[in-house]
């Protein structure tokens, strides 16, 4: 098959969307002899970033997939800001095509380019960038894989009216969670257009860490043998809700002398700030948390493996790939009690879920799982179980490609 990946960002980028499609991408290839393209752009960032970071060559070839990358057109970021301010200050809605654009990568070069090629199927990430009012879902066999973060607020999610019109003019799309279906099918969107699909992770670097570079490193975050490391694993960023888990660490701290904090991850600028706060707690809590920022890519399932217990505390999430990784390590899991993290985590089973911005909530459940090693372990073995029976990329990828081919032959 021909197959057509859209993406505002790709690979070295690094983000969901883009480990979602580099996967599935490079399978199709591999595993399937399909003749797959990436079309994106040639921004390391996404137009939230003030800063742009531009990505070389325009045209390349990883791993047998095609990367096309065209020009990112950032004119339009500045006033569409102005006018949003002005927008407030009127107390006026802003309109759903400007905040489209401004959200995303816009570029003619690609528009004018998936409007010429033709392929058996094209599947973009339907976050709301610019192409989704372009009008390629008047092509056959079009889908949307779903990126959508879904408000902690049920009320304040809200699709335009250019993305429910493409949705629902598409083959599918392509849904995380069960949960996110039900809710796109309150918003418009025709609920048997709706595939849940999820997403995938590679359980094979998880677990081929040996368990001597495991000692290293936690020797390395200055963690003895006989501690207990939480971690947040992730872009630090407001979002993430970050801050929660620290406070909650301050109660832990004090009654459970032998734990430490991991903060890993992406630095978004909201580091310095958690520092900041760190700074001004008592000395035997602030001593043992530790930031590891913008660790090696290479690092990550090391990371992984050192902690014993992982942390989301995040406001919003459209899944929560951390928590398949930490699972792959067999690591038990506590995420927020919100829309799409429970359909992921089974609550009592493979993790625990907390209330959303609730530091004693959070440091209750922390405690539940600090004082029972056993609760630790089957946790993370029935994650571990979960992972492997639905979300390697192997099975994702042969999920999505017969999606393809049922489109095709229909």
């Amino acid at each position: 098959m021909k197959i057509v990946h859209i993406s505002h960002l790709y690979h070295p980028s690094v983000g969901g969307v883009q480990t979602f499609f580099k996967n599935i991408s490079e399978r199709l290839v591999k595993d399937y002899g399909d003749d797959v393209s990436v079309v994106t752009t040639n921004s390391y960032y996404g137009p939230e970033r003030k800063i742009f970071k531009k990505i070389e060559p325009s045209e390349e070839v990883i791993n047998g997939v095609k990367v096309i990358r065209f020009p990112y057109q950032r004119v339009h970021i500045k006033p569409y800001g102005f006018m949003y301010k002005v927008f407030a200050k009127l107390s006026i809605a802003k309109p759903g095509r400007m905040v489209l654009q401004s959200n995303g990568p816009y570029s003619r070069q690609m528009k004018k380019y998936l409007m010429q090629v033709e392929a058996d199927a094209f599947c973009a990430s339907s976050s709301p960038y610019y192409y989704m009012q372009l009008p390629l879902w008047r092509k056959c066999n079009f889908f949307y894989y779903g990126s959508i973060h879904l408000e902690k607020d049920e009320s304040k999610t809200v699709l335009y009216p250019a993305q429910l019109a493409s949705m629902n003019a598409s083959k599918l799309y392509l849904a995380n969670t069960a949960y996110e279906k039900k809710q796109l099918e309150k918003l418009g969107v025709i609920g048997k257009k709706i595939f849940v699909l999820g997403t995938g992770v590679d359980m094979e670097p998880f677990t081929s860490v040996l368990e001597k570079e495991v000692r290293a490193y936690r020797l390395k975050l200055g963690v003895p043998e006989d501690g207990l490391l939480l971690a947040y694993v992730g872009r630090v960023e407001p979002t993430k809700n970050v801050i929660t888990l620290i406070k909650a660490f301050e109660e832990i701290a004090i009654e459970f002398p032998g734990t430490y904090l991991l903060i890993a991850g992406s630095n978004s600028g909201y580091v310095e700030e958690l520092k900041v706060y760190c700074e001004h707690l008592k000395r035997e809590v602030a001593e043992r948390i530790r930031f590891e920022v913008n660790f090696p890519i290479e690092e990550k399932a090391l990371v992984f493996n050192a902690l014993d217990i992982l942390v989301l505390p995040s406001h919003n999430e459209s899944f929560g790939l951390v928590f398949l990784e930490a699972w792959s390590c067999k690591k038990p899991v506590i995420g927020t009690s919100i829309g799409a993290v429970k359909d992921v985590i089974s609550d009592g089973v493979d993790g625990l879920l907390m209330d959303a911005g609730n530091e004693i909530s959070l440091a209750g459940k922390l405690k539940e799982l600090i004082s029972d090693k056993a609760l630790r372990t089957s946790m993370g073995e029935k994650g571990f179980v979960k992972v492997k029976e639905n979300y390697t990329w192997d099975i994702i990828t042969a999920r999505l490609r017969q999606c393809y081919v049922d489109a095709s032959i229909s």
